[in-house]
C-alpha cells in the first residue's frame, strides 16, 4: 500500500481525482507538479502558463457538471487542498514535457514504483486515451531525485487551484442566479461590445446605452437572417445607430456599404452627421461608403450605370425611412421601367440589408412583408429554419391578417374596404415570433427610463403639452359651395362617378371573366380619389380648386380620346365652347401654381396626355355610358370651379384663424413655428397670404420646390443642422421664423430649433401626425441647447416645451367624418403600430381616453421585456462591481429560495440554445463546429413539480426569480430529484428545439443557471 503519490503532468483535470475517488483519500500526500511545453520563458509566458493550467482545470469542472450536477466528491478535494494533503506546483524554468507517476509504499520493504509515459492527469488520460506508459522499479530513485529537484524549483499554485475549484463548489445565493440569468437572457438577444468598439470606434462612445443595445441587437439579427429592422419611435436617434453600423461595416469589417436616404434628409441629416462623426469614412462611388437618394433608383442619365456598379460591388445596404419601400408596385416586363421598390429588390440580392423606419406598418401588415422580402428575395421558405419554422412567408402574413379579421366587430358588405380595430392588430404583431426575430423596437418610455438610469446627460426629451385647437368654420369659408358639396355626396355615386377610373363596372362580357383583383383595385382607386377631394376641400379652397381643375383636364383628355362618332365629337366641342372661359382660367391657374407663364397657343390637352390614355374597346366596354358619366362629372366640376372663381381670401375663415393665432399667441408671434399641410396648393397659398398680411421671415417647401432643401432646413433650424444664426448672417441668408411645409419635411429631419407646430389640415393619418410631431419633439442635445440660449436668451421660457395646434371646424366635424366614412368605406381605427384615425387627438377635451391613448401610443408604454431590461440595468447601476461579479460566476450556477407562492414547488432553469452560424438554407452539412452559442439565444424554463408543467415565458417567470442580495438561500429537494428534473427539461428542449433546428449529435443546450423554488 502507498502513502504518497508524486505526479508530473502538463496539467490536470478534476475528473482524474474524481475517477480515483475512494482511493486517493487513503494516501497521506499527493504532490502534483505541472508545467507546459512553451519554450519562451518571459514573465508573461510564465503567467500565461499558469492561466492555461487554471483554464483547463476550470473547463474540466464545467465538463464534470454535465453528468455530476453538484460535483459529488469535490468537497473532499477542496479539504485536501486546504490541508495541504494535496499540493500543486508549476515548473516554469524550462520547457516541461514530463509525464510521470511515482508511488511510495507505506513500508520500506514495499519500496517505490513509477509509471513514465504520455498520460496527463486527466480522466481520459487515465481511462480512455491510447497512451504509452512504462512501469519502472530500479530507476525509481533517480526519477525521484529528478522529481525533487524540479519540485523544489517550482512555484506553489495550490491556492490558485483551490480558488478555481471553490468557485464551482461554494454555495451561491439566489441573487447570484437571478442576476446571472438576467445577464444571460439579454446577452442572448444581442452581441456584446468588442475591443474595437471600446477602443477604436469614433461613434460608439457618442451613443446612449439604448442605442448601443440596438446596434448590438441589429448585428446579431442580421448575422442570422441577412437583414434587420430598427423601428424605434420618431425622434429617438435612429441615425446614430445607423452611423455606428456603417462605421463598423466600413472600418472594421472592410465591407462596401450603400446608404439609401430620402433626398430631404441627405444633406442636413446624413452628410452632416458623417462629416461630424465619421470624417475618416468619406464617401463617393469608389469609397467603401456610397450615399444615394431613394429617387436615384429611378433617375436616368448615368445613374443606371452607377446602380449597376453598386450592385456588383456593395456588400451591405442601409435604408433610411425604409417604409417608402413598402409597396412593390409593378415589376414591369423585360425592358419596361420598374418601380423604385423593384429596383431596390434587384440591388439587394445577396446583400445584408438594414432597414430604419419608425413605422414598419403604415396601413396593412403586407407593408412589413414587402420590406422583409427585400432581403429574403421572395423565397417563401426563407425562414423555415427553427425556431421560426415558417415555410411560407406570405402564408404567415395571411394567417396574421385572418387573426385580425376575426377581431372585427362588424363586417362590411361585399366590395367595401374592410377595416378593423387595430388595438387587436397591434397585439397580433407584437406577439409574432417573426416580428420579434427581425425587429429592434423600443418605446420612448423605455428610452427615457434608460436615460434616467444611465445619467441621461447625452440627450433629453422635451415636455409635450396637450394639443390645442384653432377653430374655424367651413360654412363661413365656403358658403354656398358647402351645400353643393353635401348635395353631391348624397348622390348614389358620391361627388363624382369617376367612370373612367372604373371601366370594369361597364364591362360587356360575363362577370366570370373579370379579374376580381383588378376590379377591386379600380373600385378602391375611385374611393381614394373621392377621399382626396374631401381632404382637399377641408384643407383649403385653393387645394380643392386645384383638384377640380386637374380632374376637369383629365376628363377632357379621356373624352377627347374616346369621342369617335360625329355626335360625340360635336357634344365635346359644344361643351368646350360653352365653358371656354373656365377652361382658359383653369389653364392659367395651373401655370400660376408652378410660377410658369402660359403659352397662348398651348392646348390644355397636350398630345402626351392623350398618348398615356389606354383606349377602351367598344366591343368589350360600354364606352357610350362611360362618356355620359364623364360629361356629368365635367358639369359637376365646372359648377364647383365657377363657384370657387368667386372665392376671395377675405372669405377664408380658416386663414383668418391662422393669422389671428400667429399674431396673438405669445410664443407664436415671436418664436419659430412649423406649419404642416398635406397639399402643395395649400402651402403655397398660405405663404402668399401670410406675406400679403405683412408677415416676414416666412418660407415654404413642397415636393416641387426647386431650391436646395438642405438650405431651407438650415435657414429654419440652423442650430440642429450644424450652423447658427450668426453663420446665416455671415452668409447673408435670412433666418426663417415661419416655415410652411407639406409632408416632405415630416420625417427624418431635425427641426427642433422650433418648439411649436401647427397642423393646418385634419390629420387623417395618425402615423403621419406622429411623424410631424417628431420633427420638433425629438432628442435634445445639451450642448446645442446651451448654444441656442447663449445666442437667444429670450427663448429660455420655450425651450424644452413642445406644443402643437390642430385646425378644426367643430360645427362641421361630424359631417366631415360622416362623408369620409361614406367615400372611404372604413371604420376609424386606433393602434400604436398602425396609428390613430378619426375623432381622436383633435382637441384636449375631445375624449380623455383618446388623448391618453395617443400619449400612450406616441410615448409607448414599456413592454414587460423592456421592464426586465430596465430592471437589470438598474441593478448594474445600483451595485458597482456587479458586472464583474456576474462574469466571475461559473456555469451552471445553482441556488435555492422560497417560492413566493406558498406550497408550490418548482425549479427554474436558464439555458443557452445554440444556433447554426450559417442558416441551414445555405449549408447542407451537420457539422457541429458550425453551431454557436453566441449565434443562438437564451431561454428560461420553469418546471412545476406538482403539475409537471413547463413555462417558458420570461415575463411570467421573473416574479418568482426576483431576488435581492439579502434573499436567503434555502434548498429542500434532494440532489437526485433536482438532477431528474434537469434531465426532463433537457429532454423537453431536445424535443421542442434541438429536433426543430436539426442539431447534430454533440450540439446541446447549455445550462447557465438554475434555482430551486420551494
Amino acid at each position: 500500500m502507498a502513502n504518497k503519490f508524486d505526479i508530473a503532468t502538463g496539467y490536470f483535470e478534476i475528473g482524474a481525482l474524481l475517477a480515483l475517488d475512494g482511493y486517493w483519500q487513503k494516501l497521506d500526500k499527493i504532490r502534483i507538479l505541472m508545467g507546459d511545453e512553451v519554450s519562451k520563458r518571459t514573465k508573461r509566458a510564465l503567467v500565461d502558463g499558469v492561466q492555461k493550467i487554471k483554464f483547463i482545470l476550470d473547463e474540466s469542472i464545467e465538463a464534470e457538471k454535465e453528468s455530476n450536477d453538484f460535483l459529488t466528491g469535490t468537497p473532499g478535494i477542496v479539504d485536501a487542498l486546504c490541508n495541504k494533503k494535496i499540493e500543486c506546483r508549476v515548473y516554469n524554468k524550462d520547457k516541461f514535457h514530463a509525464k510521470a507517476y511515482i508511488t511510495h509504499g507505506k513500508h520500506a520493504v514495499v519500496g517505490s514504483t513509477a509509471l513514465v509515459g504520455s498520460s496527463n492527469l486527466t480522466y481520459p488520460g487515465l481511462t480512455q486515451n491510447v497512451e504509452l506508459n512504462i512501469q519502472i522499479r530500479r530507476e525509481v530513485e533517480l526519477l525521484q531525485e529528478w522529481y525533487e529537484r524540479h519540485w523544489n524549483e517550482a512555484n506553489d499554485v495550490t491556492d490558485e487551484v483551490l480558488k478555481v475549484i471553490e468557485r464551482h463548489t461554494r454555495e451561491y445565493m439566489p441573487f447570484d442566479v437571478y442576476i446571472k440569468s438576467l445577464q444571460e437572457f439579454f446577452r442572448g438577444h444581442e452581441l456584446t461590445a468588442t475591443e474595437w468598439e471600446r477602443d477604436s470606434s469614433k461613434v460608439y462612445h457618442v451613443l446612449d446605452q439604448y442605442q448601443k443595445e440596438g446596434y448590438h441587437a441589429l448585428r446579431k439579427i442580421a448575422a442570422r437572417h441577412q437583414g434587420a429592422f430598427l423601428c424605434d419611435g420618431v425622434g429617438l436617434g435612429k441615425t446614430f445607430v445607423g452611423l455606428m453600423l456603417m462605421e463598423r461595416l466600413v472600418v472594421f469589417e472592410r465591407k462596401r456599404v450603400l446608404l439609401l436616404v430620402p433626398k430631404a434628409a441627405r444633406k442636413p441629416v446624413w452628410e452632416q452627421a458623417i462629416k461630424k462623426y465619421m470624417p475618416h469614412i468619406g464617401g463617393g462611388d469608389f469609397s467603401n461608403l456610397v450615399i444615394m437618394n431613394h429617387t436615384d433608383l429611378l433617375r436616368a442619365g448615368d445613374f443606371p450605370a452607377r446602380l449597376q456598379r453598386v450592385k456588383e460591388m456593395a456588400d451591405v445596404i442601409v435604408i433610411d425611412e425604409a417604409h417608402h419601400f413598402r409597396n412593390p408596385g409593378t415589376k414591369g416586363e423585360e425592358g419596361q421601367r420598374k418601380t423604385h421598390y423593384w429596383q431596390l429588390f434587384d440591388l439587394a440580392a445577396g446583400k445584408e440589408v438594414f432597414l430604419l423606419t419608425a413605422t414598419p406598418v403604415n396601413n396593412r401588415l403586407l407593408d412589413l412583408q414587402h420590406m422583409i422580402e427585400l432581403f429574403s428575395q421572395r423565397r417563401a421558405d426563407y425562414f423555415k429554419d427553427a425556431p421560426l419554422g415558417i415555410h411560407s412567408l406570405s402564408g404567415h402574413f395571411r394567417k396574421m391578417e385572418n387573426e385580425l379579421e376575426r377581431t372585427m366587430e362588424e363586417k362590411y358588405a361585399k366590395g367595401e374596404i374592410v377595416q378593423i380595430n387595430q388595438v387587436e392588430a397591434e397585439q397580433v404583431l407584437a406577439n409574432d415570433a417573426l416580428f420579434k426575430a427581425l425587429v429592434v423596437q423600443r418605446s420612448r418610455a423605455y428610452v427615457k427610463k434608460s436615460q434616467e438610469q444611465y445619467g441621461g446627460n447625452l440627450a433629453i426629451f422635451p415636455k409635450r403639452e396637450d394639443p390645442e385647437v384653432a377653430e374655424y368654420s367651413i360654412k363661413k369659408t365656403y358658403g354656398k359651395l358647402l351645400t353643393m358639396i353635401e348635395d353631391a355626396f348624397s348622390k348614389e355615386k358620391p361627388l363624382f362617378s369617376l367612370a373612367m377610373y372604373y371601366p370594369l363596372a361597364y364591362y360587356k362580357g360575363p362577370d366570370t371573366t373579370i379579374d376580381p383583383f383588378a376590379q377591386g383595385r379600380q373600385r378602391e382607386v375611385v374611393g381614394l380619389i373621392r377621399t382626396q377631394f374631401l381632404k382637399r376641400f377641408e384643407s383649403s379652397a385653393r387645394a380643392f380648386e386645384m383638384s377640380c381643375q386637374t380632374l376637369l383636364v383629365k376628363l377632357l383628355a379621356w373624352i377627347t380620346k374616346h369621342s369617335q362618332t360625329e355626335s360625340e365629337k360635336r357634344r365635346l366641342e359644344r361643351w368646350k365652347r360653352q365653358n371656354a372661359e373656365l377652361i382658359g382660367y383653369t389653364h392659367q391657374r395651373q401655370h400660376e401654381l408652378f410660377d410658369e407663364e402660359p403659352d397662348e397657343n398651348e392646348d390644355i390637352i397636350d398630345p402626351e396626355m392623350l398618348d398615356e390614355i389606354q383606349e377602351l374597346s367598344r366591343d368589350e366596354y360600354n364606352v357610350e355610358e362611360i362618356l355620359s358619366e364623364s360629361f356629368l362629372d365635367l358639369e359637376e366640376s365646372a359648377k364647383f370651379l365657377n363657384e370657387l372663381h368667386k372665392f376671395k381670401a377675405s372669405h377664408d375663415d380658416k386663414l383668418k384663424a391662422l393669422v389671428k393665432l400667429l399674431k396673438t399667441d405669445p410664443v407664436l408671434k415671436k418664436h419659430k413655428v412649423l406649419i404642416f399641410t398635406e397639399y402643395m396648393a395649400t402651402a403655397r397659398y398660405l405663404k402668399q397670404q401670410l406675406e400679403d398680411t405683412r408677415f416676414t421671415e416666412v418660407d415654404e417647401v413642397d415636393s416641387a420646390t426647386k431650391r436646395d432643401r438642405g438650405d431651407i432646413i438650415r435657414q429654419f433650424a440652423p442650430y440642429y443642422n450644424g450652423s447658427s444664426s450668426d453663420e446665416l448672417k455671415e452668409e447673408k441668408l435670412e433666418e426663417t421664423r415661419i416655415l410652411i411645409s407639406t409632408d416632405v419635411l415630416s420625417e427624418g429631419l431635425n427641426l427642433q430649433d422650433a418648439t411649436r407646430m401647427i397642423n393646418y389640415d385634419i390629420h387623417w393619418n395618425p402615423v403621419r401626425l406622429m411623424q410631424r410631431i417628431g420633427r420638433v419633439d425629438r432628442r435634445m442635445n445639451v450642448d446645442i441647447e446651451k448654444q441656442i440660449l447663449a445666442d437667444h436668451p429670450d427663448q429660455k421660457e420655450v425651450r424644452g416645451i413642445v406644443a402643437y395646434w390642430n385646425f378644426l371646424p367643430p360645427d362641421e366635424l361630424d359631417n366631415l367624418l360622416r362623408l369620409f366614412g361614406k367615400v372611404a368605406h372604413k371604420t376609424l381605427r386606433i393602434s400604436k403600430v398602425f396609428g390613430i384615425e378619426g375623432k381622436k387627438l383633435l382637441k384636449p377635451e375631445d375624449d380623455y381616453e383618446a388623448l391618453k391613448d395617443f400619449t400612450h401610443e406616441y410615448e409607448g408604454a414599456t413592454t414587460p421585456l423592456e421592464d426586465m431590461h430596465l430592471e437589470f440595468q438598474k441593478l448594474l447601476n445600483d451595485n458597482p462591481g456587479l458586472a464583474e461579479r456576474i462574469e466571475a460566476l461559473p456555469g451552471k450556477v445553482f441556488s435555492g429560495k422560497e417560492n413566493i407562492t406558498p406550497g408550490t414547488k418548482a425549479v427554474f432553469f436558464c439555458y443557452a440554445l445554440p444556433i447554426q452560424k450559417t442558416p441551414v438554407r445555405d449549408v447542407k452539412t451537420g457539422d457541429s463546429a458550425l453551431w454557436s452559442e453566441e449565434a443562438g439565444y437564451t431561454k428560461w424554463y420553469l418546471y412545476n413539480i406538482e403539475k409537471e408543467t413547463i413555462i417558458d415565458e420570461p415575463t411570467e417567470i421573473i416574479g418568482l426569480l426576483r431576488s435581492t442580495p439579502e434573499t436567503p438561500r434555502k434548498t429542500y429537494l434532494h440532489q437526485q430529484t433536482l438532477t431528474e428534473i434537469r434531465i426532463k427539461i433537457e429532454k423537453h428542449i431536445k424535443n421542442t428545439y434541438l429536433k426543430q433546428v436539426q442539431a447534430p449529435v454533440g450540439v446541446n443546450a447549455i445550462l447557465k443557471a438554475w434555482m430551486e423554488l420551494t
